[in-house]
Parts: structure tokens; sequence; C-alpha cells
């Protein structure tokens, strides 16, 4: 199976295009090919995830997309935390895949942010760690793909209704330079 994380977002443009409109047309080509699809909070972007057998797939709904619009299409192959874990040696996480809910926040972590790699390393141990922990007892949701031949991933992850979204974050035991680009999204 194949991953793909696909980020389609409205360039700027002066000719005033209906972002609702737009966004509505690109999530009715998406449709249910995706096994997630959320909108950006604040954005007039759209982020999907999908598993595919062959890359035949996600080319006709890229091009699909950009024939209909002024967007713009980015495209990553991602693969499972699990595959990753294996590589480092690291037992398998034995834990269900479900995000329920309609908001989440989505973030990317990598390794160049500043951080030396054993403290890298020893963070996302812990984060790591504390939220398959917190999966196991139901406390939270969350889905992680590691984008393919690089050292960073990305995450989305739900809350249960009585937590903010702060508290939520602090949970995870990780220090703020590890998350990148932490954004709110929801389920379209």
């Amino acid at each position: 199976m194949l991953r793909v994380l696909m980020s389609i977002e409205i360039r700027n443009s002066s000719s005033g295009i209906d972002v609702e409109s737009f966004i509505n047309s690109a999530s009715s080509f998406i449709a249910d090919k995706a096994s997630y699809k959320f909108r950006v909070v604040g954005e007039a972007k759209i982020i999907a995830i999908f598993e595919v057998k062959h890359c035949s797939a996600i080319t006709l709904i890229t091009s699909e997309i950009i024939r209909n619009g002024f967007c713009n299409v980015t495209c990553t192959s991602l693969t499972n935390l699990e595959s990753w874990q294996k590589l480092l040696g690291r037992s398998n996480l034995n834990v269900q895949h479900t995000l329920s809910g309609n908001d989440f926040l989505w973030f990317e972590v990598g390794y160049y942010h500043g951080i030396p790699r054993d403290r890298f390393d020893m963070l996302w141990s812990r984060a790591t760690q504390s939220m398959i922990h917190q999966l196991q007892q139901g406390q939270i949701g969350i889905e992680i793909f590691k984008v393919l031949g690089e050292k960073r991933l990305h995450g989305f992850t739900c809350k249960q209704p009585s937590v903010d979204w702060e508290a939520h974050l602090w949970n995870f035991q990780a220090e703020d330079k590890i998350y990148k680009s932490a954004k709110l999204v929801t389920k379209i």
C-alpha cells in the first residue's frame, strides 16, 4: 500500500476566487478516496491522507483538482510509524489507529529544529512512550506517519472533549522545539 499526504492550497490571486466553492470542489474530487480529509482552520487549504495500491490514483485526483482551479498541490510519500520503529529495532506499537471527532491537531516533527540528535531521540522516546500509553488507555487518539526517506513525521491527534488543546499537547511531554507548524484542522 502506498500512503500519500496531499496538500491542496489556493494560490494568492487577484482574480477573486471563491475560496469556499473551491474548497468544496476539491473536497468532492477527493470524495471518499482518502483515509482522512481535513480543512486547515483559518487557511484556504485541504490536506488528505490516501492509501492506494498504485500511484495512478493519486495522479488522477491531482490532475482533476489542478484542472479546476488556481491551487498548489503537493504530494508527500509516507510510511506508517510501525515500519519506522521496526527499522530502529524497537518493538511494534501494537495499537489501534483511530481518530474520532471533527477537530484535530496536525503537527510535523523533525530532526532539524535545533536539537542535537541524541537529545531529540531521548525526547522522542519519552513522548512516544507517553503517547502510546495514553492511546492504549483511550485518553487520546493519534495517527503518525513518517515521511518516506526523511527524518520527519506528520501527526494527527484528537483530544477528549473536556481537555483543551494546550493541556492535550502538554500530555505528550515534549519540548516546543519538536513541534513545527502545529495547526488545527477539521474533518471534511
